[in-house]
């Protein structure tokens, strides 16, 4: 019976290491500067639009691919999102859905 148990172990043994390298490979982190993003997750990027893939980082993503929302002075601000610009008061940034920046009047705010 304690053969069998041991026979049994060094069985799995050789299995452990491809669970673990399974596990690693699902809890990829995709970074931009300080903030980090899940497998899945996409941002604009140059002139696209990149993906977090597990496993491998970042990825060029389809065209149509819906992002997280921008990225600015290394916050994440969601789609729709409106911020101020320094020293300017007659603009606003407002993060589009593809995930870029866009310059909005003030007084077409009003």
């Amino acid at each position: 019976m304690r053969f069998a148990l041991i026979l049994v172990g060094l069985l799995m043994l050789p299995q452990a290491p491809a669970f673990a390298q399974e596990a690693s490979a699902s809890e990829t982190r995709c970074w931009v500067g300080n903030i980090t993003f899940s497998a899945g997750m996409a941002i604009s990027a140059g002139d696209g639009t990149a993906v977090c893939k597990a496993g491998s980082g970042w990825t060029k993503a389809e065209a149509a691919t819906p992002v997280a929302g921008c990225l600015l002075e290394g916050k994440l601000s969601s789609a729709g999102a409106i911020v101020g610009i320094r020293n300017n008061d007659s603009l606003l940034l407002q993060c589009d859905a593809g995930g870029r920046w866009v310059t909005i009047d003030t007084a077409a705010q009003s």
